[in-house]
């Protein structure tokens, strides 16, 4: 008997190969090449620097008030709630690349300014602002 007899196509049983065995063969090899291939967080880039504040911590903003009855320079006091990257100047804020927060004010080193907390929803610049811990002192920057 010749191999044309055993298999009527005239082909060797050793060249036969399923399609499914063919095509899981071809995906095991070409698949791993064209996922794509995720970098750990800590290697990653950011296309902008870290905030310099978190949401929670405790700021302050110091003021020169109008008022001949106020202190000399105020000093109000708030909670951040929020923040914002802005890229570009917008309406509430003129510098670019920046952070800007969006605090809650809780009180205020000028008499009858904050009676009660309050969240006005305007921006305020990382530079306006410095970190305070609520249990030192109530200080000035320019003291």
């Amino acid at each position: 008997m010749t191999i044309s007899g055993d298999f009527p196509q005239g082909r060797s049983k050793e060249f036969i190969f399923s399609r499914r065995g063919v095509l899981q063969g071809l995906a095991s090899v070409g698949l791993p090449f064209l996922a794509p291939r995720t970098q750990p967080r800590s290697q990653t880039r950011s296309l902008y620097p870290p905030p310099e504040f978190k949401m929670g911590d405790l700021v302050a903003y110091d003021w020169e008030p109008d008022d001949d009855d106020a202190p000399e320079v105020a000093t109000d006091f708030g909670e951040i709630l929020g923040m914002r990257w802005v890229p570009e100047p917008d309406g509430h804020c003129l510098a670019a690349n920046t952070w800007v927060y969006f605090v809650k004010w809780t009180h205020s080193t000028c008499p009858d300014i904050l009676s009660e907390p309050l969240y006005g929803g305007e921006p305020t610049l990382a530079s306006d602002l410095r970190l305070v811990n609520m249990a030192e002192p109530v200080r000035s920057r320019r003291q």
